[in-house]
């Protein structure tokens, strides 16, 4: 879980996802913070998050986690992560002041753009950013000057989870406020491509963009598409928080469904516990984490047969899950010590 915006957007939802009705009849004893204890398996945090993306958290301290781990520098005081490709760290900081780091702490560049970022990312030539007010561009830190900007009318940042830009060898795909994805030639100068992905202007922010061989999977709160040369494929569906692993999505709905589906967003199991809240979901090594906002933590093997469920405690101000932990609030916890069975 769950998904780069500044505290400015704060007031935007910061997890998705229904409320939990402990006055409901919940089968399969999906109830608040029921099942398994795991404080032999968590550790209390000295401190908290001060700012929370899709692509990581920010701590006060300056320390940062993705969902591959703990960062490896401190960053500035004031700034907070945003994203990270191929040894550079983007970073940024609510006056529209953006940094581009190396995995040592050493800055590259650093400009301050019009307004804050909203995401971005740093590649090879240079940094690509959306901004609020729905400006999106590209900034040659070499050149210190911003080689393309234009901004889209509309569009209202309603999930904390927007997408940052995706980085590959032909071009840059960048989600805007809007629900729509730009597509730029890295080789070619011309008019950005559009492809509309969210229908629903005030609720069709991109949340998850990721490529997978040559198809790219991008998520809405209400909708999962699947787009590759010359298909699309889309899925309506209240999504609640995904993951893609080993060439398979797995899926968390918000009326409670645990789903897995090939990239072509074909089913291949389902697992659904009713009224469940669901916020965000993990894979690692063989097993799925299913983690509800009222505290429960469901661990079910692949195929989504087997499953245990576990008492983490409730999450007022954010789950995200990296490396092997869970972190919630003030603590994290083990996932990798938890097991279906």
């Amino acid at each position: 879980m769950k998904t780069k915006l500044s505290p400015l957007l704060i007031t935007a939802i910061l997890l998705s996802g229904c409320s939990f009705n402990a006055d409901k009849f919940i089968p399969e004893g999906f109830k608040v913070s029921p099942g398994h204890s795991t404080n032999s398996y968590t550790e209390r945090l000295n401190k908290y998050a001060i700012n929370v993306s899709r692509d990581g958290v920010t701590f006060n301290d300056g320390s940062y986690i993705t969902p591959e781990g703990e960062g490896s520098i401190m960053l500035p005081r004031g700034y907070y992560y945003v994203s990270s490709d191929g040894g550079r760290i983007l970073a940024a900081n609510n006056n529209g002041e953006i940094m581009v780091l190396k995995s040592n702490g050493e800055e590259i560049a650093s400009t301050k753009l019009e307004a804050p970022l909203v995401s971005g990312v740093a590649y090879s030539h240079g940094i690509a950013y959306l901004l609020q007010g729905n400006r999106f561009g590209l900034y040659d830190p070499f050149q210190n000057k911003i080689t393309y900007q234009k901004e889209f009318p509309g569009g209202n940042t309603v999930d904390t989870r927007l997408a940052n830009p995706i980085v590959t060898n032909n071009f840059l795909a960048l989600p805007t406020l809007d629900g729509k994805l730009i597509l730029i030639n890295m080789h070619t100068p011309s008019e950005p491509g559009v492809i509309t992905v969210g229908k629903n202007k005030s609720y069709g922010n991109i949340i998850f963009a990721k490529t997978v061989g040559n198809i790219m999977i991008l998520a809405t709160p209400n909708r999962l598409l699947s787009i590759a040369p010359g298909q699309k494929k889309e899925l309506n569906v209240k999504v609640a928080d995904l993951t893609v692993k080993n060439g398979i999505i797995y899926l968390l709905t918000r009326d409670g469904k645990v789903q897995k589906l090939t990239t072509n967003l074909e089913p291949i199991a389902t697992r659904e516990f009713q009224y469940a809240d669901f916020a965000t979901v993990a894979y690692l090594n063989g097993r799925v984490y299913a983690y509800a906002k009222s505290g429960s933590l469901v661990v079910l093997d692949d195929n989504l047969q087997k499953y245990k469920l576990y008492s983490i405690g409730s999450a007022r101000k954010y789950s995200y899950v990296s490396g092997h932990y869970l972190y919630t609030d003030n603590k994290r916890v083990d996932l990798s010590a938890l097991n279906y069975e």
